[in-house]
């Protein structure tokens, strides 16, 4: 028996991300534990077990730090408290915006038209979507080859010359991006994207049921939270 994976309207998934960038920042930690198992569902129900796990041991992690730095005073400690802080408070944003990341651009873009946004707009969505996943495959790919010439970041003996670790990780994904949002800016000409005239889509855009509920099962849980003290 395979799992069915639910897929849901980049609208849908872009007021998701916008609500929870809002209410993250007034929630309490136990508001917080709520938003961030509803994101964590959010992404289990469109098959992202591996971002749900992460993002789960994420909170976890910045949690027990939290409560183990409540103990102490030091000012290093209350440096690392407040990282935590912020961390927890960022983990709902970086979630829905993993599932709105996880989406088609030719999908994004045919459904936020729909919205009458500005193609400049659109266009930036759609680019930085794609953008920063590849600048991701691409430092990862810089670092094998700078770790094999033991230059990589992660080396601590590299740390005591900061210059020259920049020079042999930064400086090429530099030169990597120019390249990359060049092809991209092709590719994107190629498929008409500044074309004047209507356009068309090979998906659909449509509400559907699954829309809906989710939209109104996050906003049922915030209207609780307020009911219980958990967003002031």
């Amino acid at each position: 028996m395979t799992f069915k994976r639910i897929k849901f309207d980049p609208r849908a998934q872009l007021l998701l991300l916008l609500a929870a960038s809002v209410v993250s920042f007034w929630a309490d930690r136990y508001a917080l534990l709520w938003i961030i198992g509803f994101m964590a569902a959010y992404l289990l129900v469109q098959g992202m077990y591996k971002n749900a796990v992460r993002f789960g041991l994420l909170a976890v992690a910045f949690f027990l730090i939290q409560g183990w730095s409540s103990y102490f005073a030091h000012g290093l400690i209350t440096f690392v408290s407040f990282f935590a802080f912020l961390g927890l408070r960022l983990l709902p944003v970086l979630m829905a915006a993993s599932a709105l990341g996880n989406t088609p651009s030719g999908q994004l873009i045919a459904a936020l038209r729909t919205l009458r946004i500005p193609m400049g707009v659109l266009i930036a969505l759609a680019v930085g979507s794609r953008f920063l996943p590849v600048m991701r495959t691409e430092f990862e790919a810089i670092q094998l080859s700078a770790r094999l010439r033991g230059l990589s970041v992660a080396s601590p003996r590299n740390w005591l010359r900061p210059l020259r670790t920049f020079e042999y990780a930064i400086v090429p994904l530099l030169m990597r991006s120019l390249k990359i949002s060049d092809e991209l800016a092709a590719s994107a000409t190629t498929k008409g994207i500044d074309h004047p005239g209507r356009k068309t889509s090979l998906y659909p855009v449509v509400w559907q049921g699954q829309d809906v509920a989710v939209l109104m099962l996050f906003i049922i849980g915030l209207i609780a939270l307020v009911y219980f003290g958990g967003l002031s």
